[in-house]
């Protein structure tokens, strides 16, 4: 089967919109204040990304979305993860598949109502002021009511850019959620992107005897095994996004889809830090945000023993 992965001038309009609105707004460098942490600079524009209308994107027409699809919404996703958006508007963006009656999905999609990741062990992620957790368990996720389960805020955590708070009795059982998984590697491939542009950037102008950097063999091999990376991340999701539902094997492609992300995001992100030599491991310098938040991402649904399971099968 020949699949076109080029989007097309929709989906390019729809990507370079909500790229934009991202640069202008939620720039990574806004997580260098804390007062922006756990979601909350999310939060100050949550309005103008409920009129993007991002949150019914791949929902039918007739459940109030716009009747597009995982394509597309991989695309956002992949925007999301250039920028370290919380991961409350990804959660945002899958829960309305989950929603068990029309009332809850309509309130997802307008964005009057909230929801939350909560990884696979029951760390609920920047969930302050949402009504909804997605939470991951043995068999996929579910939807539950934030109002219904038990947390506990905890002191610090992998990204010190997000909350954490632990859910009291464990995560429970879900359904198959083969569409979040995509999604969740697309953001893992934005990050892994923008850390390959970091580091061809920094290799431009960075000087050492005379000459930048990236004329230097060794930081040339390392940007392009990040561009290889972060290349070969991105054709399988969006392939897992276009042919999703089309008769294939789903659980495969989403597999394939995580593992490849999960490397390219971490490598990527390491690789990145390594570039900015001694800068690299400041405070100063935003490369270290990339990786923690590659680090909480990938805890995010199936675990590696469960994709390899697939892949494998």
């Amino acid at each position: 089967m020949i699949v076109d992965l080029i989007p097309d001038e929709d989906q390019s309009a729809i990507e370079d919109t909500i790229v934009s609105f991202l640069s202008d707004v939620l720039p990574v460098e806004r997580l260098r204040d804390a007062a922006n942490h756990g979601g909350a600079a999310e939060t100050a524009v949550w309005s103008q990304l409920c009129e993007l209308g991002l949150f019914g994107l791949g929902l039918p027409e007739e459940q109030g979305g716009l009747g597009l699809g995982l394509p597309e919404e991989a695309l956002v996703a992949r925007a999301l993860g250039r920028k370290l958006v919380s991961p409350g508007v990804l959660s945002q963006l899958c829960a309305p598949h989950l929603a068990a009656d029309e009332a809850t999905r309509d309130t997802l999609i307008s964005g009057e109502a909230r929801a939350a990741f909560a990884i696979a062990d029951g760390y609920v992620l920047d969930g302050a002021g949402t009504d909804w957790v997605v939470v991951f368990g043995p068999g996929g996720a579910s939807l539950r009511a934030r109002g219904e389960l038990t947390l506990a805020m905890t002191e610090g955590g992998l990204d010190h850019t997000m909350t954490f708070e632990r859910i009291e009795g464990g995560a429970g059982t879900g359904q198959p959620a083969l569409r979040i998984e995509v999604l969740i590697a697309a953001y893992l491939v934005g990050i892994a992107q923008a850390t390959t542009d970091m580091a061809v950037d920094y290799a431009k102008t960075r000087e050492q005897f005379g000459q930048p950097i990236g004329a230097f063999q060794a930081i040339k091999h390392s940007c392009a095994d990040m561009a290889t990376r972060a290349s070969a991340a991105d054709t399988q999701t969006l392939y897992a996004a276009t042919v999703f539902g089309a008769g294939g094997d789903d659980a495969v492609e989403a597999a394939a889809a995580r593992v490849l992300a999960k490397r390219a995001a971490l490598d990527n992100a390491k690789a990145n830090i390594q570039t900015h030599g001694g800068m690299g491991f400041t405070a100063e310098c935003d490369a270290h945000l990339f990786l923690k938040r590659a680090m909480v991402m990938d805890m995010l649904g199936s675990d590696a023993r469960a994709r390899r399971a697939a892949l494998t099968a």
